[in-house]
Formats: structure tokens, C-alpha cells, sequence
């Protein structure tokens, strides 16, 4: 139970009178202010050790149950995301399958130009043939004119009336 000041003050009272007012300050210092019963006792502490550990298992427990759904929620989500890639990974090897196609289509176009190369080869070739032989008939013909014209040019000569 806690002293009242009053109570003090007539234990400060009856000591001074019995072991002097010094001594009797002195022992009055020596009692706490609020009284001994605010000071904990070894079977609070073992009361307060008991429920500290009673929370904290229940604070574990807790803990438990969040942790558990916790991963059940990552393991869901991360289920989901590797969905997601799955199909993300699918749609690649589609784009992939496509450009596969394209390079194969550009392919038989480069074989096609390739042929087309030959053939316009061919062509010129076969032109320039044909212009050595219009240019050799073209001599040819130049010259059997001038042969022609030159002889008729000479019969006439030979035969014209001096």
C-alpha cells in the first residue's frame, strides 16, 4: 500500500524523535516515493515472462498462417507468369516459323533472279551476235555495192565513145 504524505510525515515525526532528525531524513530517503508495492516482485516477472512468451507464440503462429498464404499467393502468381511466358515463348516460335517462310519465299525469288540473270546473259549474248552478223552483213553489203558500182562504173568507162 502506498504512504500518503501524511503518513510520511508522522513516521518522519516519530523517527526524528527517536533516532534524530538526520538519521530520521536519511531512513525517510531510503523509502521509495510511491511505496514498496510499485516495485515488481519475482513472481511478476515470472507473470510477465509468461504471457511475453504466450504472445509471441501467438504472434508466430500468425506469422505461420500469413508466411503459408503468402507463398500459396507467389506460387499462384508465379504459376500465371510462367503461363504467360509459355505463350509469350509460343507466339516467338510462330513469328519464327513465318520468317522461316520469308527467307524461303526470298530464297526461290533470288533463284528466280538468278534465272532471269541467265536468261537476260543469253539474250545480249544472242544480241551481240546478231550485231557481228548485221555488222558483217552490213560490210558485206557496202562492199558488194561499191564492187557493183565500181564495175559498172568501169564497163561504162570501158565502153563509152572516146
Amino acid at each position: 500500500m502506498a504512504l500518503t504524505e501524511q503518513q510520511r510525515a508522522e513516521i518522519y515525526s516519530s523517527l526524528a524523535d527517536t533516532v534524530g532528525e538526520k538519521e530520521a531524513e536519511f531512513l525517510m530517503a531510503q523509502q521509495p516515493p510511491g511505496g514498496w508495492e510499485q516495485f515488481a516482485t519475482k513472481r511478476d516477472l515470472a507473470d510477465l515472462e509468461t504471457k511475453t512468451q504466450a504472445g509471441f507464440v501467438e504472434l508466430n503462429a500468425k506469422m505461420d498462417v500469413q508466411f503459408a498464404q503468402l507463398r500459396e499467393q507467389l506460387a499462384e502468381q508465379f504459376a500465371e507468369i510462367k503461363k504467360q511466358f509459355t505463350a509469350i515463348d509460343t507466339r516467338f516460335a510462330q513469328v519464327d516459323s513465318r520468317f522461316a517462310e520469308i527467307d524461303s519465299r526470298f530464297a526461290e525469288i533470288d533463284s528466280r533472279f538468278a534465272a532471269i540473270d541467265t536468261r537476260f546473259a543469253q539474250v545480249d549474248s544472242r544480241f551481240a551476235e546478231l550485231s557481228d552478223k548485221r555488222s558483217r552483213d552490213v560490210w558485206g553489203f557496202v562492199v558488194a555495192t561499191v564492187f557493183i558500182c565500181g564495175s559498172v562504173f568501169l564497163a561504162a568507162w570501158q565502153f563509152a565513145p572516146a
